[in-house]
């Protein structure tokens, strides 16, 4: 019944959706009966609640005006007719997640996957798509697969930023936050649109396994001290360690933190310090402006041995004059809103 649903056009299944929130039924429940996703349903239910169903009955039938021109759609037809091979996917057919990346890595695009079905589907070309399990995508080429995607991103970024557009603006046309954004425009004013497109995804496959996970369950359940550490409860740290030395594998210590999570163990470790406000209520425009001042002098005005600015002596002076130990990644966003993080160096000394 459900697949019957899904092959429905577009407009039944809004007129379907609509009669269900007139009868009080929950977006959940209308999303899975309608065939729709959970934020479109929300948005069907607001204009619904303030126009009625002929507000949704009003709609266009693809949302916003179609972003495929008919060059790029004959494309994308002859794409899908072909062999996902061509295109670094294992298998004879294609499935909706693959089209998804292809369409974004060649047009920049990114529809949804309702969206992508209904394109398969109005091209007459629904027998392409397939779920066998043995035309999964393997590992390597989903994670190669993942990071032309990431890359893809990062390039239509840099040049949005490059031609002006606002930090926000970037960042809700490509889904990616704020802060990465702002990373992003910081790196484009100082080196270019290349010191984006060379920028490494930070993004990983997962490297435990479910063996492994039990292995990191049982040593955290055991005490720290049977490793030689002085405490009764873990650090994140010390966990860190232990996975690196059992499996060879590096974790951050928010993954580490999200792994003890899952396995429901929090309660075993250390809880983390708390933060103060008086990180935040020190960062004003007059602190910014000294900051500004500080970079355009010489380090060894401030007592430093050196030539040049680093993000590691911009911390010590600042430490010296608020009190305060910042991250790094805080004391390159200080720079950043100083507007001379271009005046830090990567060299060490």
């Amino acid at each position: 019944m459900d697949k019957q649903i899904e092959d429905l056009p577009l407009a039944q299944r809004r007129a379907l959706a609509a009669k269900l929130l007139l009868n009080g039924e929950g977006i959940s429940e209308v999303s899975r009966k309608a065939r729709l996703s959970l934020p479109t349903v929300s948005k069907y239910k607001d204009l619904v609640e303030r126009g009625g169903p002929d507000a949704l009955a009003r709609l266009r039938i693809h949302g916003s005006v179609p972003r495929l021109d008919d060059a790029s759609q004959s494309w994308l037809v002859s794409a899908i007719k072909h062999s996902p091979g061509l295109h670094g996917y294992p298998g004879l057919t294609w499935t909706i997640s693959q089209l998804r990346e292809v369409i974004f890595q060649r047009f920049g695009i990114q529809f949804s996957a309702s969206h992508v079905g209904y394109l398969v589907r109005s091209y007459g070309l629904a027998y392409r798509l397939g779920y066998s399990p043995s035309n999964k995508v393997s590992q390597d080429t989903a994670q190669k697969s993942r990071s032309n995607v990431y890359a893809a991103r990062r390039r239509i970024a840099a040049k949005m930023l490059l031609n002006g557009d606002s930090v926000e603006r970037v960042s809700k046309a490509l889904s990616i936050s704020v802060p990465t954004i702002r990373k992003y425009k910081s790196m484009v004013d100082a080196d270019g649109v290349d010191a984006v497109l060379q920028r490494r995804s930070s993004g990983r496959k997962a490297t435990l396994r479910a063996r492994d996970l039990e292995w990191v369950r049982g040593t955290l359940q055991g005490s720290p001290t049977a490793y030689g550490y002085e405490t009764e409860l873990w650090r994140t740290g010390d966990v860190q360690a232990l996975i690196k030395q059992k499996f060879g594998v590096y974790h951050s210590d928010g993954h580490v933190r999200t792994i003890v999570a899952k396995l429901g163990l929090e309660h075993r470790m250390r809880p983390p310090k708390q933060r103060t406000e008086k990180k935040r209520l020190t960062i004003n425009d007059e602190m910014l402006a000294w900051v500004a001042a500080t970079l355009r002098e010489s380090p060894r005005v401030h007592g430093l041995d050196a030539d040049y600015w680093t993000n590691a002596r911009l911390r010590t002076v600042v430490h010296q004059r608020v009190g305060v130990d910042y991250s790094r990644g805080y004391i390159l966003k200080i720079a950043t809103r100083a507007g001379v993080a271009d005046l830090l160096t990567r060299r060490r000394g």
